[in-house]
């Protein structure tokens, strides 16, 4: 019998590689899945409800789906990474009650008022980060906690009231059009380009998928889980705070409610976009599709007059069945990469990873 003195790295990176290479193939044939279904879900809605198609709505899709897919994007990142972030559409709100508190009722002008209240917001994100590491706790504890912190906090900036009175640069951010299209597409569109590189072609990027994919190999090769989770929940923190100043420009004032209640959609489509709940999978194609679905069903069932809480139940359907889906074929990829044990036990929301912190 011989002994492997190998380095954990090099006993645990082959088994990573093979996860890897059989999870690429079944991201990709989920986001296929996933337009196919945006795509049949449209025909239908053409089909049933006569104003859909009609320019007006397309534009009204859109722009709701904007402000979504950007936290939508955060929290996919944040799942790479094998955590979860329960704090950003209450930290759409916060920020965009704190810019409303700084700018109307403080008169500070308004291009240093956004800055102070993204950088509000971003730090209550590394907060969250910060004590999650420090304390070893798990990031749906911490989130959840600064989820309450920042909601409560934006009403009582605001006193429970929207704050009007925005300056007119302000609200271009939200109301001023390019062609037919809000501004605000174009610079959602923007920090998509920016997030994909990043993800994608930086270091920071292959550190979030190894650190979610396996941390152990990755603390292994000197890659810092720490730093990453301060970062994911930071960038998370700082998207959800652009978010919020978006809607604050579109709608003319700060509240403690605009977009507290984007957390079940923003879930449902990066879900539905095949972001895997354990960490190392997904894509922000695939999440903004997700977010369209989301967006087009809501948008298909007011046009169809059903009921609006009908709603939350249709999405609360489509988030079980995508959580299903996402085991089922997170169970099938384990059985074929040598991780079968770990396919049985692996809680949702890295709460296995208890014993590496």
């Amino acid at each position: 019998m011989t002994l492997d003195t190998r380095p954990a790295a090099a006993t645990l990176e082959p088994a990573q590689d093979r996860l890897t290479r059989l999870r690429a193939p079944r991201a990709s044939i989920q986001v296929v899945g996933v337009y196919v279904a945006l795509a049949v879900l449209w025909i239908v809605f053409g089909f049933k409800a006569p104003y859909f198609f009609t320019v007006q709505n397309v534009i009204n899709l859109l722009t709701i789906a904007s402000t979504l897919s950007l936290i939508a994007a955060g929290l996919t990142i944040v799942l790479i990474a094998g955590e979860i972030d329960l704090s950003f559409a209450a930290m759409q709100a916060f920020a965009g009650s704190v810019a409303a508190v700084v700018i109307i009722n403080h008169g500070v002008w308004w291009p240093l008022g956004m800055v102070i209240a993204v950088a509000i917001g971003t730090l209550a994100g590394i907060v969250s980060g910060v004590v999650t590491v420090i304390a070893r706790l798990q990031t749906f504890i911490t989130t959840l906690a600064m989820l309450g912190i920042v909601q409560g906090t934006a009403y009582l900036l605001t006193n429970g009231q929207p704050v009007a009175g925005f300056p007119s640069g302000y609200q271009v951010l939200g109301t001023k059009e390019i062609g037919p299209f809000p501004l605000s597409l174009f610079v959602v569109a923007g920090f998509y380009v920016v997030l994909y590189i990043l993800l994608n072609h930086t270091v920071f990027g292959l550190q979030v998928h190894a650190v979610g994919g396996n941390r152990a190999a990755a603390a292994a090769v000197g890659i810092s889980w720490r730093k990453v989770v301060i970062g994911v929940l930071g960038l998370s923190a700082f998207l959800a705070s652009i978010s919020g100043l978006i809607i604050t420009a579109r709608l003319g004032a700060g509240s403690g409610s605009y977009g507290a209640d984007d957390l079940l959609p923003a879930v449902a489509g990066v879900i539905i976009g095949g972001t895997s709940l354990t960490g190392g999978v997904g894509t922000l194609v695939g999440t903004f599709g997700g977010i369209m679905i989301v967006v087009t069903i809501n948008n298909g069932l007011v046009l169809l007059n059903v009921n609006q809480f009908w709603q939350q139940v249709v999405v609360g359907l489509i988030i079980m069945a995508a959580v299903i889906i996402d085991q089922v074929t997170r169970g099938y990829v384990a059985a074929h990469s040598g991780e079968r044990g770990r396919a049985r036990w692996l809680p949702i929301f890295g709460a296995g990873r208890m014993t590496t912190r």
